[in-house]
């Protein structure tokens, strides 16, 4: 008990007291010899939990709406009546609401704020005269870190969590030295009826952010409890939800990648096609050709393009072999090493993936996209096209796309631009940037917002096999002069972007590991034009190679192949399970090493903790540490 605050006759004001959490909350502040008031709408469900209690004769009962204006300060001045003094609130009462942003209505929005928001601090407020006079007092609040992560359909929740509890800490610096202290608790998830019980738009299921729904509620409401004992300042229950809460300051695409399968089922699930909806596989890679029209100056496939048979383009008991899985997986890129547009079958099985609900899209160079071709692979239901486009003038483009005519390129453009309705297809332009063309960042910007196309990538010449692509990349191992001066360029073409309403991505020019690549083969795969199956395009073929300078080898790793064996079989082989289960490792070690950051601590301590984060990660697998996208390069 030395150093923690102590409830034994001390009068404690609880709110949202008859939810789940709220319930069990009661019981240990009454077992702590807490005198309790006890608050929510719902008077017999409050006179049950009294009785409840090992001492009921302690506990209050006020009934409160924290939802209309006035309430909370009502509420204040009753609890104080009750015992002539109020020691502790712990506001616990909240509401959730799941909808867009867009979708999101303003009454309830005010609803929610009133409950989440306003009330607290009303409350808080009415008590500080009391507590101001005794020198003495707490007042504890749960939050969320859903306040401080970006989660689709509970933005609504997570801004008033937020902002209660940006108030809350000023509220704590302002009281410094007053007696009084101020804790903010972020519990994580816990298994009550808040998400059956929050607002929802129609059509908005049950979400939860991570793979269960909540640890036991009595467990939670334990550890929030000794929390609540503490010391003023923030207290995080939950390793993971703070992880997620500075990654998402200091590496918001990560959060996001993390989160997109919440997304797909969120927004795409909620579709009348059921589209995304609790599927096995999040992406396969298809590649339809490795056969291409062009031949360019980086591209590392020629020789494997050379040396491959049936033309280079996947055949259809290829496809007929993944036909009976396509209600299993999420979404299917189409692309490989080659040109899609050369498999006359491409229309044929978009069409067939998109009835199965599957997000589909390729990339191509654009040279064959002519009008007639566009127009198929929409009506086929097509949900992103990519170009690779790497060059903004004839001279430039022209010279990196051997084969390939600039002005028929922007004929082709010209006539994909208006067959975008309603959004759809999302267009990407995808520019490797070289010596040769770094110096039109910003006329590839433009050139994007001409044609209507939604973003670009900016990416390195991160993939080289034998003298295909070498020397040609820009990053490096360290931050070079000559790098500083391309990552000002790239901040450069991503402000112009922001003016043309074009989104820019690019990669670091330094290695910075990550837990799991962007493929991320725990829950995708690669199929070959052949049918062999593998993690990623660069383990299916494999070859001699460079990594940031240095010859190496990236081996070839292979699950088997279609036709012979069924997918979901060569799923659950113990190289595709060593592959899952050690990313898995990874991504758990990082999150579990930079969970244990202190928000307070400075900067450097921040970038040391990452760095011990990424050192405690176990080894990759074979073939992905001389891999650059591990090191999003």
């Amino acid at each position: 008990m030395s150093g923690k605050f102590d409830y034994d006759g001390k009068v404690v004001l609880l709110t949202g007291a008859s939810g789940g959490l709220g319930s069990s909350l009661a019981r240990l502040l009454s077992s702590a010899g807490a005198r309790l008031v006890l608050s929510s709408r719902a008077r017999e469900a409050l006179e049950e939990l009294r009785a409840s209690l090992d001492f009921p004769g302690h506990a209050a009962i006020v009934t409160a709406d924290l939802s209309a204006s006035g309430e909370g300060a009502r509420l204040a001045r009753e609890a104080e009546s009750v015992h002539g003094r109020v020691d502790v609130v712990v506001n616990n009462a909240g509401l959730g609401y799941f909808a867009t942003m867009e979708e999101a209505s303003e009454e309830r929005l005010r609803y929610l704020f009133e409950v989440n928001m306003f009330a607290p601090l009303a409350i808080a407020r009415a008590l500080l005269p009391g507590m101001k006079a005794r020198r003495a007092g707490r007042i504890v609040t749960v939050v969320s870190f859903a306040g401080r992560v970006p989660i689709v359909t509970n933005g609504a929740y997570g801004g008033s969590k937020s902002a209660i509890a940006v108030m809350m800490n000023t509220m704590r610096l302002e009281l410094s030295g007053t007696g009084i202290d101020v804790v903010n608790i972020y519990p994580g998830t816990a298994a009550t009826a808040f998400e059956e019980n929050a607002l929802r738009e129609p059509g908005r299921d049950r979400l939860c952010p991570r793979e269960s729904c909540g640890e036991p509620r009595d467990e939670v409401a334990r550890r929030v409890f000794e929390a609540s004992r503490g010391p003023s300042g923030e207290k995080w229950l939950d390793r993971g939800g703070r992880a997620m809460a500075v990654l998402s300051l200091l590496w918001p695409r990560r959060v996001e990648r993390m989160l997109e399968p919440l997304r797909k089922r969120a927004v795409d699930g909620r579709l009348e096609d059921g589209r995304a909806r609790g599927r096995k596989w999040r992406l396969w890679q298809v590649e339809t050709s490795i056969a291409c029209n062009l031949s360019c100056v980086m591209c590392p496939w020629d020789r494997v393009r050379a040396a491959a048979g049936s033309g280079g383009l996947m055949k259809e008991e290829v496809w007929s072999a993944l036909r009976p899985y396509l209600g299993d997986v999420a979404s299917i890129d189409f692309s490989g090493g080659g040109e899609a547009l050369m498999n006359q079958n491409l229309p044929q099985w978009i069409g067939e993936a998109h009835a199965a609900g599957c997000v589909t899209g390729f990339l191509s160079n654009g040279i064959l996209l002519t009008e007639e071709y566009a127009r198929g692979i929409i009506e086929a239901g097509i949900d992103w096209i990519a170009l690779s486009i790497d060059g903004a003038t004839p001279a430039v483009y022209d010279a990196i796309r051997l084969g390939a005519r600039f002005d028929r390129l922007l004929k082709n453009l010209e006539a994909l631009a208006p067959l975008k309705k309603g959004g759809r297809p999302r267009l990407f332009i995808n520019f490797v940037i070289m010596r040769d063309n770094i110096h039109q960042l910003d006329d590839m910007v433009r050139l994007a917002a001409r044609y209507s196309f939604d973003r670009i990538n900016f990416k390195q010449c991160d993939v080289v096999r034998g003298e295909s692509g070498r020397g040609r990349g820009l990053f490096g191992g360290e931050r070079t002069g000559e790098i500083r001066r391309y990552e000002k360029m790239l901040t450069k073409a991503r402000r112009l972007g922001k003016r043309l309403h074009v989104e820019v991505a690019s990669f670091s020019f330094v290695p910075e590991e990550q837990p799991v690549c962007v493929q991320d083969p725990r829950s995708s795969v690669f199929v070959r034009f052949d049918g062999i199956v593998a993690p990623c395009i660069n383990l299916a073929y494999g070859g001699p190679t460079t990594w940031l300078g240095r010859d190496v080898r990236m081996p070839s790793v292979h699950y088997g192949s279609l036709p012979g064996s069924a997918l979901d079989s060569l799923w659950e082989t113990p190289l595709c399970g060593m592959y899952r289960s050690r990313f898995h490792e990874r991504d758990e070690s990082f999150n579990r090493r930079f969970a244990a950051y202190d928000h307070e601590a400075s900067l450097l301590r921040l970038k040391q903790t990452m760095e011990e984060a990424r050192k405690g990660m176990p080894e990759p697998p074979e073939g992905c540490g001389v891999c650059h996208y591990l090191y999003n390069i």
